[in-house]
């Protein structure tokens, strides 16, 4: 159960890193603070089983293009480099460890 919660943790500091690189790279400028709650929630709602990952990224594109007052594009293409990246740092990071 720690281990779970520990890749949890990771996860949810390594998407807001890249969401916060994403932004300075993009159109779509926001703080870091609201960032941290958009990636929890997210993170949160992704836990549900079976269509938990596609409630996430449907709140992942809604919840920043509203905080951010982005365009529904720009937020997609963020939410995209940001789930690229996490996933290809969570899978390094595992390889690392195991």
């Amino acid at each position: 159960m720690g281990v779970f919660a520990l890749i949890f943790a990771i996860d949810v500091m390594i998407s807001s890193l890249c969401m916060y690189i994403a932004t300075k790279f993009s159109f779509v400028k926001i703080e870091l603070k609201p960032l941290l709650v958009i990636v929890f929630l997210v993170a949160i709602v992704s836990l549900i089983p079976s269509i938990g990952w596609l409630l996430g990224i449907v709140l992942f594109v809604y919840l920043l293009s509203r905080a951010a007052d982005a365009s529904m594009v720009d937020s997609i293409w963020v939410v995209v480099f940001t789930k690229v990246v996490s996933f290809i740092g969570i899978v390094f990071l595992s390889a690392v460890f195991y």
